[in-house]
């Protein structure tokens, strides 16, 4: 049989037309909005600051993130990516590892009419940093010996020893934002806080201070003359949203463009269903229990294995749910250099195995004990949780609830003997000498996060190695040791490991690929852009 010619024309006309059809929706679904303008609802209630060596809280982060520059940088939207130049056009580091030499891109203009950005204003903004008064990076920055400009745009690093993570530390993922010296010198602020204003807070990345406005938001404008090009977005906005529903309403309602979502699997799918979309990013998030090991019964290892085994992490992966949550092996996580199965997954959800455990230290009925907690962000209802899993094997787990300023009062007086505490950092070195280096233990003029009171000789000896060796393979070998002792020890046990649950309005195109970023909500880069909706 003959084909119907007239059929088979016929068809390719209706294809042909629907073809019109389809290209003609592309094109209009990738058309500009009007308006060019990002507004993020921030989780805080108000800034903390804007001087980005000063005591940052999370919701300052993403202002100046896109406020101010730095040396180098990872990828737009991933920050375990490698180095990249920013106002460093290029560097070179000594055969001892010692001298780091920056070459700078010339003709790099400051905000608001500051002149140029030179290599004086880098070697000033790292002074700051690392003796200002007010810096809240000082002791991350104990390696630095000295930093001095050779010429207008070269600026030199002199380290005590070889620093396997100097990059980050003059990145935008640590403290190595750079100040403008002019700025801050007229504003006699080299040892006290930056004020929101556009004659202090003064930088040179994508977007220039506008205005602020307390417990209402922060404005930012395009830098039309910004180094890596100018931004498609004339306008990003923080629009502080504390009260969850709120936030919830803004971004449905079209008010908001982005929000950090809550960590709960039943909200996340509703929203998910509204039509938001969901972007689960790291670096991965671990809130962690923390044992005090100088008190009781909690020196006991089989009592920290009992606890361990009552509660395990897959009542809160189950609580998070698996989209954002899952199994925690090791101090260092999944995605950061020199992860590995150190065996903290072993501890499963076990109540027969908790009593066992606690009769054999002997404690058959168990015990009594209580903890400060707060009701703020993530704590408070994993706590609830953990307190009615504990009560089943025997321990009663009282709980007294403060504010959150006197919460972090309390840990760092050795008033709990448990601590819970979550965050997330880039480098393995952050992880394992914060929270398990003697010198970090609290109460130490040198404290950090140490609240287990941890004190390993050798482990302290790995981790100084690998923050300051530069062949990778012996610096991951010494990080991999470093965590099976930790978790042989049971110092501490992973709540779980939590990616960011960050969500976003469709019409709100980022132009890049989210993976990892230390940002509570979303960078807006040069090629972002709000598309008609």
């Amino acid at each position: 049989m003959r084909p119907n010619r007239i059929g088979i024309m016929a068809i390719l006309t209706l294809l042909f037309a629907l073809a019109l059809v389809s290209n003609a929706a592309t094109s209009a679904a990738q058309e500009l909005a009007a308006k060019q303008e990002v507004r993020i609802g921030a989780v805080s209630g108000d800034i903390g600051t804007l001087d980005p060596h000063g005591p940052v809280i999370g919701a300052d982060y993403g202002p100046i993130q896109h406020i101010y520059g730095a040396l180098v940088r990872t990828p737009i939207g991933d920050s375990l990516g490698d180095y990249q130049p920013y106002l460093a056009e290029s560097w070179e580091v000594s055969a001892d590892s010692k001298i780091w030499t920056f070459k700078l891109k010339k003709g790099v203009e400051w905000h608001n009419d500051f002149g140029e950005v030179t290599a004086e204003d880098v070697a000033y903004s790292f002074n700051r940093v690392m003796k200002g008064k007010t810096s809240k990076w000082t002791g991350d920055y104990a390696s630095f010996n000295e930093v001095k400009a050779l010429d207008p745009y070269t600026v030199q690093f002199t380290t005590k020893g070889p620093d396997a993570y100097f990059l980050s530390k003059v990145s935008i993922d640590y403290g190595g934002y750079i100040v403008c010296k002019k700025a801050v010198e007229k504003a006699d602020a080299f040892d006290s806080q930056l004020k929101p204003n556009a004659q202090q807070i003064v930088g040179f990345g994508p977007f220039a201070f506008e205005s602020y406005k307390s417990k209402v938001g922060v404005v930012l404008k395009r830098n039309d003359d910004f180094l890596g090009g100018k931004p498609i977005i004339e306008k990003l906005t923080y629009k502080f949203i504390p009260e969850s529903g709120a936030r919830e309403l803004a971004l449905i309602n079209g008010e908001v463009e982005a929000i950090l979502g809550l960590y709960d699997s039943k909200w996340l799918k509703y929203m998910v269903e509204s039509g938001a979309v969901l972007e689960p990013q790291g670096p991965k998030a671990v809130h962690a229990i923390y044992f005090n090991l100088t008190q009781k019964p909690f020196d006991n290892k089989k009592v920290r294995q009992a606890f361990y085994h009552a509660t395990g992490q897959e009542p809160i992966i189950q609580m998070q749910g698996d989209l954002i949550a899952q199994a925690c092996t090791s101090p260092v996580l999944t995605g950061v250099e020199g992860h590995i199965d150190a065996g903290w997954a072993e501890y499963k959800h076990d109540p027969a195995k908790a009593k066992k455990l606690l009769a054999e230290a002997g404690f058959p009925d168990g015990f009594k004990t209580k903890m400060f907690i707060h009701k703020g962000w993530w704590y408070y209802d994993k706590i609830v949780l953990y307190q009615n899993l504990l009560k089943n094997v025997g321990i009663d787990l009282e709980l007294m609830i403060v504010d959150i300023p006197v919460y972090y009062e309390k840990i760092r007086q050795d008033l709990n003997p448990v601590v819970i505490w979550g965050t997330k950092y880039p480098l393995p070195t952050q992880w394992l000498r914060r929270y398990y280096h003697s010198d970090s233990i609290v109460g130490k003029p040198t404290a950090m996060l140490n609240f287990s009171h941890f004190s390993n000789p050798k482990v302290d000896e790995l981790i100084e190695i690998a923050e300051v060796t530069m062949d990778k393979q012996k610096r991951i070998a010494a990080i991999e040791e470093a965590q099976k002792i930790i978790v042989n020890e049971l110092v501490s046990f992973p709540c779980a490991e939590i990616d960011f649950p960050k969500l976003r309005n469709k019409w709100f195109d980022l132009g890049y690929t989210p993976k990892n970023t230390h940002l509570d909500t979303y960078e807006v880069g040069v090629k972002t852009r709000i598309l008609k909706h």
